[in-house]
């Protein structure tokens, strides 16, 4: 959405908090009106149908689903797994790690639980639908709009979901005080609800959007996120149904380069869109995400996400194999001839990186040795290479600058991979789950399973 930045800053100072947003590119299907820029007070935001798609674009900013690409706040969720770690003891996955976290942690890095997890995209949400009614526009715009806030408010509490299982579920805009009253549903009660939402927000949505629509989310988008949660709950029939459902849509396909999927300059080609079912989106310099959070330090990154031996060694072999099951592979040359898979995601010791050979090694410059005393190296001796391209192949070739780069959210290969393991936990066409598999591995020259 590209929105005047002094209509929303009158907007803040209103209870329904906006952000300045320009993440979202679909303003252009509606014509801008006349009127005074702090026309947008609580009481006329849907007034038009303009201010009603201004604060729509609120409720999307506030639902976060761009995991770390803004907001100091936003979660590394790699981070708190063994895939990899958190170098900076200022930021929550290092207390997690630790087992020392605590709702009560303050700082921008570190108070999560308040800033990413908080309920302002939900109260956003109710308070859309609760209003929307009243706009002068066609039935149908306020059909779809519906439908979108109210897959944005299950994705909220989807991922509330699987972080905390069971959470208070607010459907309206509550009066001040009434959350104290307002008890603990239990993840199955929020597990229904959500499903419920999707299928609901499935059956209003489009198949697709036009091109200037991106990142408004799709009949697909709802059915995906509704399968995710289902295979996270068990309901394994469920999940199969509606991944395949998906899968029916025949608007959806693999990308031939994988790496080149994570990438800006491809974003604008329609092979690369077919696999991506929703996406956050991002116009610099106004709104533009920040990979910069993730980059080498010789580039002046932070190497926040520092990859693990462990992930390393999960990648098979270009054979198809594990590296404990295949003979080819060499322990004194772990990196040769794994899945290609490998070399998009992780910047290894010895690689040809922008220009030079990484070598974190070492204490030889630039200063990338793991264990320097310099803040932003790796500790692992790994860095992350997806989304990362590199220099010459980012837009601008300033990984330290705002870019355009959009955050992936649900991916037509995560379709795939649930309706494979949807049918391999119900034991049933197994033939079928290995074609799914199999056409994810393909992509990347790996063997069938």
């Amino acid at each position: 959405l590209h929105f005047n930045h002094h209509q929303i800053s009158k907007m803040k100072k209103y209870y329904i908090l906006l952000a300045s947003i320009v993440s979202l590119n679909f303003i252009s299907c509606t014509k801008l009106e006349r009127t005074p820029e702090d026309a947008y007070s609580s009481g006329t935001f849907f007034t038009s149908q303009q201010a009603t798609t201004q604060y729509l674009a609120a409720v999307y900013q506030y639902t976060k689903m761009s995991g770390f690409f803004e907001d100091g706040n936003s979660i590394l969720l790699d981070d708190i797994s063994d895939n990899a770690y958190c170098p900076f003891t200022n930021q929550l996955p290092s207390f997690i790690a630790l087992g020392t976290a605590t709702p009560s942690l303050t700082g921008k890095y570190a108070d999560l639980y308040r800033t990413y997890f908080n309920y302002i995209g939900i109260r956003n949400a109710n308070y859309f639908l609760e209003n929307v009614d009243k706009v002068p526009m066609s039935d149908e715009n306020k059909s779809q709009m519906k439908a979108e806030v109210r897959f944005l408010r299950a994705f909220n509490y989807a991922r509330k979901m699987m972080f905390f299982g069971g959470v208070p579920l607010v459907t309206t805009v509550l009066n001040y005080g009434e959350e104290n009253s307002i008890p603990r549903s239990t993840e199955a009660e929020i597990a229904s609800f959500v499903t419920s939402e999707l299928q609901a927000a499935a059956d209003a949505l489009p198949v697709t959007r036009p091109a200037g629509e991106r990142g408004r989310v799709t009949k697909g988008a709802a059915l995906a996120l509704k399968a995710r949660v289902e295979l996270f709950t068990g309901d394994y029939s469920n999940a199969e149904k509606d991944s395949k459902a998906v899968m029916d849509l025949n608007v959806y396909d693999l990308y031939n380069n994988y790496e080149g999927l994570f990438w800006e300059k491809n974003q604008d080609d329609p092979l690369r869109n077919k696999e991506v079912l929703l996406e956050v989106t991002y116009l610099p310099p106004t709104w533009g995400s920040w990979i910069d959070a993730l980059y080498t330090v010789e580039e002046g990154g932070w190497n926040s996400v520092n990859p693990t031996q462990s992930i390393v060694d999960a990648y098979e072999t270009k054979n198809g194999k594990s590296i404990s099951d295949d003979p080819t592979y060499n322990p004194d040359k772990p990196y040769e001839n794994r899945d290609p898979r490998f070399y998009a995601s992780i910047i290894y010791p010895g690689e040809q990186w922008n220009g030079r050979i990484f070598n974190s090694l070492e204490p030889v410059g630039p200063d990338e040795y793991y264990n320097s005393s310099k803040g932003n190296r790796s500790r692992t001796g790994y860095c992350l290479r997806k989304y990362c391209a590199p220099a010459d192949d980012l837009p601008n070739h300033d990984p330290a600058d705002a870019q355009g780069l959009n955050f992936i959210v649900i991916r037509y290969s995560e379709v795939l991979l649930t309706y494979a393991e949807s049918l391999i936990e119900q034991n049933k066409d197994l033939g079928l789950a290995a074609d799914a598999i199999n056409k994810v591995r393909n992509r990347v020259s790996l063997p069938d399973v």
